[in-house]
């Protein structure tokens, strides 16, 4: 399951690694001389690939169906800095796209109408990008709530995420993206 979106941010350009090898001086390694990696931080996990002279790093978490096993939610979120985080929401189909999604941490609302970008076999990406007031919030927070409409009569949707182990998290990626 991690690592669905990975090459979807790449192709949608949210993440980027140089065009060439001549653009960007040789990435330093990771950890151990390690060529990939994934760690695990309360419910979220960080991952990191060298990638040509690129080092990649996402911070990402998914929820399945406890029977199909399919993913439900799934975000993955690339952070270059601190106080910035850009990635994509794979949120599942039977949404109304044209409404986009509503975000919220612990009741405080982060932002409306996040518009859908496309929708790919496994669900719809909507892409964001977080602020530092946003990071902040989810940082301190406990749950991330991405609110939609349903496409039959519009009824409220809410689907919940663990904040926990989000900042630990967050701090591991913009360490290991340096």
């Amino acid at each position: 399951m991690r690592n669905r979106l990975f090459p979807t941010l790449l192709a949608l350009g949210l993440l980027s690694a140089p065009a060439t090898a001549q653009d960007a001086a040789p990435a330093p390694g990771l950890p151990g001389g390690a060529q990939s990696l994934n760690e695990e931080h309360g419910d979220w996990t960080v991952s990191c690939r060298i990638q040509d002279t690129a080092k990649l790093c996402v911070m990402s978490q998914t929820l399945a169906d406890s029977q199909s096993g399919q993913p439900v939610l799934s975000i993955e979120l690339a952070t270059p800095a601190v106080d910035r985080a850009e990635g994509m929401l794979l949120l599942p189909f039977g949404l109304r796209l044209a409404e986009g999604a509503t975000l919220k941490v612990d009741g405080t609302v982060l932002g409306t109408n996040w518009p859908f970008v496309t929708c790919i076999a496994t669900g719809c990406l909507v892409p964001i990008t977080f602020d530092a007031s946003q990071i902040s919030a989810l940082r301190a927070g406990t749950e991330l709530v991405i609110g939609a409409l349903g496409a039959g009569a519009g009824e409220p949707i809410d689907l919940k995420m663990s904040l926990a182990g989000f900042a630990r998290a967050a701090n591991r990626s913009v360490e290991l993206s340096l």
